[in-house]
């Protein structure tokens, strides 16, 4: 049962008490990400995500924050995306209250001390290194250039080694306090404690939380209207192909119909490009496609790791099968991949991590919390006739964007 309470400091409550498990999951969202932020600093809100575990006040040793949940048994971890920064954990239940306090501490009590940040900042520049050097990461980032220009969705969510290594603990401090604050804040929790008993505690341990103001971040529109291409060389074995189309936002309406398109076409090893390309033909080993919803706009992708003699061939047999769900889907195919989204669901359910991150990322993106069986019934509305409109209305050959990187030489795609 899902209960709600909003907290004088504007900090929203969300439990779902779920009395037969033996863990708790807690889930802290933060109504900030790498969209909220100016191009000077960019990776500031991934920076202090990586700050949040380097000592608190009451803890200035971070092993001391990972051993309070860990020598329970427990789980703790965080990430930064575009629209949000999530910290959680997964206990035993017994822990809760005390894991409550340790997070609530984190947010507000973190040192920020100078030496932890120059630590960190090698830290990040480290990640930022592992992402360029892996080719399929690689591919993400240059199709994101390539669909969101000129914007935070173009960019790194850690942000680039230059503004990394530029950026100073006053604008870390700035940052967070603008953005840390009550009313920009949910508490998610689900497990065996009871709702009065989380708010109970959430009071105790926010009292000092100021309220602030939610700050909103611009629209995007996609204005693409020719096909792009981008390559880099690379000395791999295979080619790395990521292929892109504008979507939607995850109010749309049309958004469980591209779900379900994005389904049939590379989910699981019954998916059409899964048979297409590596069953059939042996030009992959991974293979598969999906879809990105934010607050105002989407993504449709294609991901792949090729044959490096013959990707061209497998590209034309990706655009083949995406123009045939332009006009050929069965019933019975959408009968199964509505059975197989739905089934997934239901047996996530079970899991109070997910239940938690679920009402979480519900609040956070719509201030409502949809019910897993209104998103059953939405799904199960959907027609035969609408998954092959959105295929025609979305995978448009003048909004298609592909990116490769590999042994890349002359090629017809261009």
């Amino acid at each position: 049962m899902i209960q709600e309470t909003t907290l004088a400091n504007g900090l929203r409550i969300i439990t779902d008490f779920m009395p037969h498990t033996r863990s708790t999951s807690i889930s802290l969202g933060v109504q900030v990400g790498s969209r909220n932020e100016q191009d000077n600093i960019a990776g500031v809100a991934h920076f202090i995500e990586h700050l949040l575990f380097k000592g608190t006040k009451d803890m200035p040793d971070p092993l001391q924050i990972s051993e309070t949940i860990e020598k329970t048994g427990g789980t703790l971890n965080a990430a930064t995306e575009h629209e949000s920064t999530i910290y959680w954990c997964k206990i035993v239940s017994d822990f809760t209250k005390q894991s409550l306090k340790l997070l609530f501490d984190m947010l507000q009590n973190s040192l920020f001390n100078p030496k932890s940040i120059e630590l960190e900042r090698h830290v990040i520049i480290e990640e930022l290194n592992g992402v360029n050097d892996d080719p399929s990461s690689r591919t993400e980032a240059i199709l994101d250039e390539l669909m969101w220009p000129c914007t935070a969705l173009g960019r790194d969510i850690a942000g680039t080694k230059e503004t990394v290594t530029s950026i100073s603990r006053e604008e870390i401090l700035n940052f967070l306090s603008t953005h840390y604050v009550g009313s920009n804040i949910v508490l998610s929790v689900a497990g065996q404690l009871k709702h009065d008993q989380v708010v109970d505690a959430a009071q105790q341990y926010s009292a000092k939380m100021s309220t602030g103001e939610k700050i909103e971040i611009p629209e995007i529109v996609s204005t693409q209207s020719s096909r792009q291409f981008r390559s880099e060389y690379r000395d791999t074995e295979q080619i790395h192909m990521s292929m892109g189309f504008p979507g939607v936002s995850r109010r749309d309406p049309d958004r469980y119909a591209v779900d379900l398109l994005c389904t049939i076409l590379g989910e699981g090893m019954s998916s059409r490009l899964f048979n297409e390309i590596r069953e059939k033909r042996g030009l992959a080993y991974d293979i598969g496609s999906g879809v990105l919803h934010f607050n105002d706009i989407g993504s449709i992708q294609v991901f792949a790791g090729l044959h490096k003699n013959k990707y061209e061939e497998a590209i034309d047999v990706i655009v083949s099968e995406l123009d045939r769900c332009k006009y050929d889907v069965a019933e019975s195919e959408l009968n199964k991949v509505k059975s197989l989204v739905s089934g997934r669901l239901k047996l996530r359910l079970e899991d109070t991590q997910f239940v938690s991150g679920w009402n979480l990322s519900q609040e956070l993106s719509s201030s409502e919390i949809r019910s897993p069986e209104d998103v059953l019934h939405n799904i199960e509305a959907v027609t035969v006739s609408d998954v092959t409109k959105v295929a025609r209305k979305y995978m448009t050959y003048d909004r298609m964007n592909i990116s490769i990187v590999g042994p890349v030489g002359e090629t017809s795609l261009v």
